[in-house]
């Protein structure tokens, strides 16, 4: 036991240094992005929504509000499996195009982009060069793709925009979350993008050239198709930028159960991702090595280590309490105090960052160590019993809260 534990603990070691060292060097050495050439994009915007007739609109009209011009971009709805009025809110709104899709099982947003992507492209011939994605729960700053075309037009082939919390302040859980994205856009993403390295795609607010697609389309088979689209085009030599100036808003989920269910869903597809292209990474890396390869893998790495340090430690402590040995080296005290002393610098900065009122923020910022915790004991749950069923998230929030800092309202 004592040999694993150590083991661990040297795994964790390394795998927090490299990210510690690569988010240090990129926050004191900002990337200056050079001028574009002041050139517009034409854009395909796709929301994929599941009976999202309740927040949908909100997205619609955002999109509608946008400072781009409108002869450079289209909406389309993709209406999966909807027994509610998603469809018909998304015909209330003149420049958007709804498409239902009745046939086949309900397999989650991957299966959706599958079924509609090439229906787009073959209904639009050449209208589009770029493609953005979108949940049905997202808000976009009016600002959001005209930020993107700026990374577009500076020759980015895979953007990220900058995830902001919608209902920060609902609940303990809300608040974990809304501290969790932010920390990924501003100790992994923005880092990243000065580094040079990759930003992480998270699912929703992203956006790409549509030369990506070529020659196979879009064809993801893990139920993480955001990380697995990403890290296909690693394989072809791209790796995605990140646009802090792309806003948009994203409802938190705020009960345990469904944050326990999204958070096995995320492991088990981060675990699928890893079997399923490990020999094609390998293959890549020997061929090319890159650190933004290894980069990629290190994030996900890390809370599954984390997740065993955990349980090696207590199956220590147990070995400790039997034998009759002191159960805590002051060593591993120090250690633990370290680690939460960092979960809360790191959960104030991203609250700050991120324009939320610390004060509302203190029993988030304060529990973080435990969101921490829970994310890394999921992780290792879900390697040995992984959740392959799609589960949807129910959505409630049709309007901003009015306090909200950074609210387009």
């Amino acid at each position: 036991m004592y040999t694993i534990t150590v083991l661990v603990q040297l795994l964790l070691l390394i795998t927090f240094l490299w990210v510690a060292g690569t988010t240090l060097m990129g926050l004191l050495h900002p990337k200056k992005d050079k001028p574009g050439s002041g050139a517009y994009c034409s854009m395909a915007v796709v929301v994929c929504a599941h009976n999202e007739e309740a927040v949908v609109g909100k997205l619609l009209q955002s999109l509608a509000e946008q400072d781009y011009p409108r002869d450079k971009f289209h909406v389309f709805l993709l209406a999966d499996h909807c027994s509610d009025r998603t469809a018909a809110v998304g015909r209330t709104f003149e420049q958007v195009t709804v498409y239902e899709r009745s046939s086949g099982p309900r397999t989650g947003k991957g299966a959706v982009l599958t079924w509609g992507i090439p229906l787009i492209l073959e209904k639009n011939p050449g209208r589009f060069t770029h493609m953005v994605i979108f949940d049905a729960d997202n808000v976009a700053d009016t600002g959001f793709l005209s930020a993107l075309n700026q990374s577009f037009d500076r020759g980015g082939h895979l953007i990220m925009g900058n995830r902001l919390p919608l209902n920060p302040y609902d609940n303990i859980i809300s608040e974990w979350y809304s501290m969790y994205w932010l920390t990924v856009d501003n100790l992994l993403c923005k880092p990243h993008h000065s580094m040079n390295l990759s930003a992480i795609i998270s699912g929703t607010g992203f956006g790409f050239d549509l030369s990506l697609l070529e020659p196979e389309g879009w064809h993801t088979v893990t139920i993480t198709e955001d990380m697995e689209f990403s890290m296909q085009q690693n394989f072809k030599g791209v790796f995605s930028d990140y646009q802090e100036e792309a806003r948009f808003y994203d409802e938190q989920p705020t009960g345990f159960g469904t944050m326990i269910k999204q958070l096995r869903r995320w492991c088990t597809g981060n675990f699928e991702i890893a079997q399923h292209y490990r020999t094609v990474w390998f293959r890549h890396f020997r061929a090319k090595p890159d650190a933004r390869l290894i980069d990629n893998f290190v994030p996900m790495l890390m809370c599954t280590v984390f997740g065993f340090y955990f349980i090696s430690n207590v199956f220590w402590l147990l070995y400790n309490a039997v034998s009759g040995l002191p159960l805590f080296a002051p060593k591993d005290v120090l250690w633990w105090i370290f680690l939460y002393l960092l979960s809360l610098g790191i959960g104030t900065y991203s609250a700050a960052k991120g324009g939320l009122s610390l004060t509302k923020m203190l029993p988030g910022i304060l529990t973080s160590g435990l969101y921490c915790l829970l994310i890394s004991l999921v992780a290792v749950y879900s390697l040995f019993k992984p959740q392959r069923a799609w589960i949807p998230i129910a959505h409630r929030h049709k309007d901003f809260p009015r306090d909200f800092p950074d609210s387009p309202n």
